[in-house]
């Protein structure tokens, strides 16, 4: 497979816009959800690890203002066994009623393993490159979330991308979004989020897809 790096700052492509309505498919109310339990935000420092363990049945996304239960500490889910490596082929985000939320839709019927943090660094993978400002438009973001999917990949064989590297929903508490890897079997994006806000980890199926919502 044609390896696809990542290329300097300035070759990026301009930013695209992507928004969805509120009833949105993915606001199904029978989702997977990894989140650990909601914690304080306080803190500026990522949290501890939580590894939790794939089809762990657990109450959806709350749709109601006020309901949301968060937490910042990290999530991190193992691959499937036997899972060679997941097409990611959307990326969208849209608000919700109490909770903007985004999405990572794959091909196939798996997803891959991924993890989910709060950071104070965003790297572009191959070139090294500091990119935690570009992420922030300018400025380090409030809150700085990474989300890494293995194995996975974002081009197809011919190189071409499979999906947005940029996205910038412009949400209440989802800024932006920019793709970080896309190397040897790693996808990476960072999100620019409006302060360290609880998320929670969900994921759905046909098609696969991985959801992260954040309180406002």
């Amino acid at each position: 497979m044609r390896i696809k790096n990542f290329l300097p700052l300035a070759a990026f492509v301009p930013a695209l816009l992507l928004s969805a309505c509120g009833d949105d498919d993915d606001n199904t109310a029978s989702a997977t959800a990894t989140a650990p339990a909601a914690t304080s935000a306080a803190s500026q420092t990522a949290a501890p690890t939580v590894t939790a363990p794939s089809g762990t049945p657990a109450p959806a996304s709350p749709t109601a203002p006020g309901a949301f239960q968060g937490s910042t500490t990290a999530v991190e889910v193992a691959p499937p066994a036997g899972l060679q490596q997941a097409s990611l082929v959307e990326v969208r985000a849209a608000a919700h009623e109490g909770y903007d939320r985004l999405v990572f839709e794959f091909a196939g019927a798996q997803l891959p393993g991924y993890r989910v943090s709060y950071e104070t660094k965003a790297v572009a993978c191959g070139s090294g490159q500091d990119v935690t400002a570009f992420v922030g438009e300018g400025t380090v973001p409030a809150g700085l979330l990474l989300i890494t999917m293995r194995p996975a990949s974002a081009h197809n064989e011919a190189g071409q991308l499979t999906a947005v590297r940029t996205l910038r929903p412009a949400l209440s508490s989802l800024k932006n979004v920019f793709g970080t890897c896309d190397f040897e079997g790693v996808v990476t994006y960072a999100v620019a989020v409006s302060g360290m806000k609880p998320f929670t980890v969900s994921t759905l199926a046909n098609p696969p897809r991985l959801v992260i919502d954040f309180a406002r």
